[in-house]
């Protein structure tokens, strides 16, 4: 009913490709299931994270698959970082062809009860964390084709209850991708905003627990949620030169919930 990160993998050929993806340390995570498929798919990926222990495992994950792959250890939201990782990246592979922007956060609490460092906490997260990446890679991004991926969620697109800190941040870097897509004009660099709907996550067990997202999914067209790999194929197809002609959308996978 879901798709396996083998089928990821061969949605399209990203051989050849430099790939880095924030916050691809979490098991069973959308960032750590994209890195896994996009090195299936033949790109050497750069896995970026906090922990350099989860970091290693996802390396070894790919490389027991027969991908190739190193960790960079990468708080997106300090600048420092972004500057050691890139780098890292110039010195060993020279160029940098994609970039999937995935690390973030959420959590829910009514509005009357939000504190402003909430806010902040997911501001400086969920969009200076993707604006520091397109700031820092795009130098990198030099030969046509080069890609921005940003892991954004149906979230970023209406309200909820509870929603105001996290709905506002994905809702600023919706506007982060879609003015991006326009200035990677001058350098021939695509981006593309991907909206995930219910999605099984760490962050997700984290924030719901199973029963009230099972409850929640059973209500979209589909009638289920969608995994860590049905995620991971879009993000290898948008990133793919078979994709090379779209750039600057909003790319829903949320079951058919946004038909609504």
């Amino acid at each position: 009913m879901n798709a396996t990160v083998e089928q990821a993998a061969r949605v399209a050929s990203l051989a050849g490709k430099i790939v880095l993806v924030t916050g691809a340390t979490s098991t069973f995570g959308i960032g750590r299931v994209s890195a896994l498929a996009m090195a299936m798919a033949g790109a050497y990926v750069y896995v970026t994270g906090r922990k350099s222990d989860s970091g290693a495992e996802t390396v070894a994950e790919i490389e027991a698959a027969g991908g190739k792959a190193s960790f960079l250890k990468l708080d997106v939201t300090l600048e420092s970082d972004w500057i050691e990782a890139m780098a890292a990246v110039r010195e060993q592979s020279g160029r940098l062809d994609i970039l999937v922007n995935n690390a973030g956060n959420a959590f829910y609490v009514p509005i009357e009860e939000m504190p402003l460092e909430s806010v902040w906490y997911l501001a400086h997260l969920n969009i200076e964390g993707a604006f520091l990446g397109h700031t820092y890679a795009w130098p990198l991004m030099k030969d046509p084709g080069a890609v921005v991926v940003d892991i954004n969620s149906v979230a970023g697109q209406r309200g909820s209850v509870g929603g105001t800190s996290y709905r506002s941040s994905k809702g600023g870097l919706l506007g982060l991708s879609r003015a991006a897509a326009i200035d990677g004009r001058r350098q021939g660099i695509r981006v593309v905003s991907v909206h995930p709907g219910g999605t099984w996550t760490p962050g997700m067990e984290r924030v719901r627990g199973r029963e009230a997202y099972e409850q929640g999914v059973r209500n979209t067209p589909l009638g289920r949620g969608a995994e860590s790999a049905d995620i991971a194929a879009a993000v290898v197809y948008l990133a793919s030169d078979a994709a090379q002609h779209v750039n600057g959308i909003e790319y829903n996978i949320d079951g058919g919930e946004s038909a609504r």
